[in-house]
């Protein structure tokens, strides 16, 4: 396998996988990764903007939308920083904390079904590889 085979290999996985986790998630209105920015909030509240786009690499106008749906669903609210009233810190609400635990679930067992044929040292390996690959792609 060459190397674009190799990182379109590697792009099928993560899109199929989004796919599937996002329709798992669906009924609790929160496809199209919402679930994914949720979990990171729940797990990091009071995180900027900008430290959840660094978390979850994706671009900014995908990032405004996702968090004011978020914010219209009533998962999270934001509030002013106290050092500097330019940032917005993402808090999760009471309805996030709810349900976080069942969306973490659907995301744990998926993955676990994923990599159940893997040993323990093949995921070592394969982790390194990856942060191999993000390395050298973070440098640039």
């Amino acid at each position: 396998m060459d190397n674009l085979e190799l990182f379109r290999l590697i792009g099928s996985i993560s899109r199929r996988a989004t796919r599937e986790v996002n329709q798992m998630v669906k009924a609790y209105d929160l496809d199209n990764n919402l679930f994914l920015y949720l979990l990171r909030i729940v797990e990091h509240p009071g995180l900027t903007q900008y430290e959840l786009i660094q978390l979850v690499e994706v671009d900014k106008t995908t990032m405004s939308r996702s968090l004011k749906k978020l914010l219209d669903k009533g998962y999270i609210r934001k509030a002013v920083d106290d050092q500097n009233r330019n940032f917005k810190r993402l808090f999760p609400t009471g309805q996030a904390l709810n349900i976080q635990k069942e969306i973490a679930q659907i995301e744990s067992e998926y993955v676990d079904e994923q990599l159940v044929n893997l040993s323990t040292d093949e995921k070592g390996k394969l982790s390194a590889i990856l942060l191999k690959i993000q390395a050298s792609s973070t440098s640039k």
